[in-house]
């Protein structure tokens, strides 16, 4: 048991469905909402076929994040996501059915379920480069900093780009993006427009 147990959903209450700091502004923008994993995540939302062939903003906050200490080498798991933050830190992104395959991975490490303390916002299309650059001049990817006047990391991850941001960031760090995307042409997008990488 740690103090931050709180931010790991696999201890909430039986039953109890997770939401995404984001899911109000998908919901008010008109987004069809599942339950999976025990997150409710926006599926599709009203005009995603146009946006993503542009440039899609998606919610992928119900991805299982874990702090690790230290860094070293990441997890031999298909589909983790490894990011170094130093050497004595990384954040391993994974989809809940990999989180047992991943804990054993990294048995004799420090790892912390941080899920509900961060938000995971995608950019993908071929106009994602074009979204970035109006956001952060970040020049070295992946990297963190300064996105839309708040601290983030970005992360380049095909089709496109993630941004990590402290889930208390998420909401307003969304609306920015959509905002900045609408001249490109893009906008919201459900995860299930990006298939089995969402």
């Amino acid at each position: 048991m740690t103090t931050l147990d709180f931010l790991s959903p696999g201890l909430a209450e039986e039953g109890a469905t997770c939401r995404s700091p984001l899911l109000r502004a998908q919901r008010d923008a008109g987004a069809t909402v599942e339950e999976r994993g025990g997150w409710l995540v926006p599926v599709s939302l009203p005009g995603e076929a146009d946006h993503v062939g542009r440039v899609g903003i998606v919610d992928l906050s119900h991805l299982t994040k874990l702090e690790v200490r230290p860094a070293g080498d990441p997890p031999p798991v298909d589909g983790a996501v490894w990011y170094p933050l130093s050497r004595r830190r990384a954040l391993c992104f994974c989809h809940v059915p990999r989180l047992e395959a991943v804990r054993s991975a990294l048995a004799g490490r420090l790892v912390v379920d941080v899920t509900a303390g961060l938000a995971v916002i995608a950019l993908c299309g071929p106009e994602a480069p074009a979204l970035l650059r109006r956001l952060t001049h970040l020049h070295h990817l992946p990297g963190g900093g300064d996105v839309a006047h708040v601290t983030a990391h970005v992360l380049e991850q095909p089709p496109g780009y993630w941004i990590v941001v402290a889930q208390e960031l998420g909401h307003y760090l969304w609306e920015v993006a959509v905002d900045r995307a609408a001249p490109l042409g893009g906008g919201p997008v459900g995860v299930d427009a990006l298939g089995s990488r969402a």
